[in-house]
């Protein structure tokens, strides 16, 4: 982009941002934002933010009046490259608003502009935000992995900006009016049954790129929204989940908004999730044994009056339409949401048995932000990949990919170690640790069903089961990634945000089809450091049943490593 262009989208971006006051606070990762009623804004990028006064809400949560303490920031993430923007909206204000409680919550941050932003408001009552520009560590490693990726770097370059998001005065909206007037109705009769006691179900779905999980997460919103206290996910998106990385279904209740992207909120352990191993409906059977699992459990353990929404995969043809149609089975949902956005995609064949209180949605297109060209939308492989980075990132010492070599690893014994390996994935014994170095695997808890064998029939090997279609369902706790093996001390390092020392016992080490340690995590470091170590035990001291035990990984792709593997 030449420099007349950029100067051009400046004036441009500027003009439209008029009627937007911005102020300093004394902190210069603060800013303070004034916006009157009936003002819609887009938010690119990521940020923080908190309301101190007036009506407001962001993708439909409605944000309540605090005063600038970290605890009370909100964080958005809605990166530009993956297409769809944050929406704040601005009403009316009630009759409470408090100007004098504002004015000492703004001498807090902004001593020397309090004034003037008092005088400005006078007698209305706008909405005032902070805005805080500081990442968190997973959507700074994040970022820094992709050109571009929170906002355009010609925006970057304006100096009145913030660093890493953009706001505009825009009337966008993913879901039209007249739809979300339908949408609002039918939560609010659900809500009068959900104040009986009843246990409401909801399930919105689409199919791919329709915004589904936009969907899913503005009904969560809604409902936190109107003061409902559990609501639960039953994430059962095997490909793009939202509190895990791809290959589980599980079970999360949900305590705060989600104005993000799943990389950025990541759950370190999980406490009712199954691992099912894929990203793709190799085993449906097993697939809808889980789901049946944990819909069981959310009706046997959630309180009176708990909502449901249920994140399904973005499939609603043939096999994937076939599974849908089983979850409505199991379910019956109160209520069903079907958005979409290309009117010459294949819909849902809905049950003609079933009678369901169904709505759906023409979804709007998001057209970015005006001015700057399109750009590719991110391919839903890379989205599974950052969300594995995400899911690591709390335990880098720098919010940089780079630095996950220097992560301490947990060290496991063999001799108390299981390894399960998908029947596709089995190799020959003297080949098992070469198949898991380096490798992403769940971290499960044992199942009596299991019928692990020792490899190469030492006692002091680790043992190793075999998953079939026959294998029981496994519980997840976590993941991690195998940083090495050290057959000298017979022991596996693994690295992993779960704490593995208040586990009563070593985890199984489960692999998965399709779930690998994306390529990020060797390439990111430009020094060449591999993320992994290895301790091969010289020739002259290995005993003869352990020759070629441990036998060097190959590398497969044209990223070379520096060292042997």
């Amino acid at each position: 982009m030449n420099k007349k262009k950029e100067e051009s989208i400046f004036k441009s971006l500027k003009k439209r941002m008029q009627k937007v006051v911005r102020y300093e606070c004394r902190d210069k990762n603060l800013e303070i934002y004034v916006v009157q009623p009936g003002e819609r804004l887009t938010i690119y990028g990521s940020c923080s933010i908190l309301c101190l006064a007036g009506n407001a809400s962001i993708n439909d949560y409605v944000l309540p009046t605090v005063s600038c303490e970290s605890a009370n920031f909100l964080k958005i993430s809605a990166p530009q490259r993956m297409d769809v923007p944050a929406i704040l909206n601005v009403g009316n204000s009630a009759s409470n608003y408090k100007h004098q409680r504002l004015k000492f919550r703004l001498k807090e941050v902004a001593p020397k502009n309090h004034e003037k932003i008092m005088e400005l408001i006078g007698t209305s009552q706008p909405a005032v935000f902070i805005f805080s520009k500081v990442l968190d560590i997973a959507e700074e490693t994040v970022s820094g992995l992709i050109a571009n990726f929170l906002i355009h770097t010609a925006l970057q370059k304006q100096i009145i900006l913030p660093p890493h998001f953009h706001i505009a005065r825009d009337d966008f909206s993913i879901i039209p009016q007249p739809d979300d007037n339908k949408l609002k109705q039918q939560l609010e009769k659900l809500n009068s049954v959900r104040k009986d006691g009843q246990r409401v179900s909801i399930i919105p779905f689409g199919h791919k790129g329709a915004g589904k999980s936009h969907l899913m997460r503005n009904i969560v919103n809604r409902w936190l929204s109107i003061g409902c206290d559990n609501v639960y996910v039953l994430d059962c998106d095997i490909g793009q989940s939202e509190f895990t990385p791809s290959g589980c279904l599980s079970l999360h209740k949900v305590t705060s908004p989600i104005i993000g992207k799943p990389y950025g909120h990541q759950k370190a352990k999980f406490d009712n999730a199954f691992f099912y191993g894929d990203n793709s409906l190799r085993s449906p059977d097993l697939y809808l044994d889980i789901f049946e699992r944990l819909w069981n459990k959310f009706k046997a353990t959630s309180e009176p009056g708990s909502v449901c929404v249920i994140n399904t995969m973005g499939w609603v043809t043939d096999l994937g339409g076939e599974v849908l149609t089983h979850i409505m089975d199991i379910v019956e949902p109160d209520l069903c949401v079907e958005i979409y956005r290309d009117s010459t995609e294949t819909r849902f064949q809905y049950p003609k048995n079933q009678k369901l209180n169904y709505m759906e949605i023409f979804a709007n297109n998001s057209h970015g932000i005006v001015g700057l060209p399109a750009q590719k939308k991110l391919p839903s492989v890379l989205i599974r990949e950052l969300t594995i980075v995400g899911y690591f990132s709390s335990m880098l010492p720098k919010p940089s990919l780079a630095s996950f070599p220097k992560v301490t690893p947990y060290k496991l014994n063999f001799q108390n170690t299981t390894i399960c390996v998908p029947v596709d994935l089995l190799v020959q014994d003297c080949h098992i640790f070469s198949s898991i170095n380096t490798q992403l695997i769940a971290l499960c808890l044992n199942h009596s069903e299991l019928k692990p064998r020792k490899l190469c029939g030492k006692e002091d090997m680790p043992s190793l089961c075999v998953i079939d279609g026959n294998s029981p369902a496994l519980q997840c706790i976590g993941y991690g990634i195998v940083r090495g093996v050290n057959v000298d001390e017979k022991a596996i390092f693994v690295v992993s945000p779960v704490d593995l020392r208040e586990l009563d016992e070593p985890p199984l080490l489960v692999r998965g089809m399709r779930i690998q340690t994306p390529a990020m995590f060797f390439t990111s470091d430009p020094y060449n450091r591999c993320p992994y170590v290895l301790n091969l035990p010289e020739q002259k001291n290995a005993q003869n049943n352990l020759d070629g035990l441990y036998q060097p990984s190959v590398n497969t792709t044209q990223f070379k490593r520096s060292r042997r593997c």
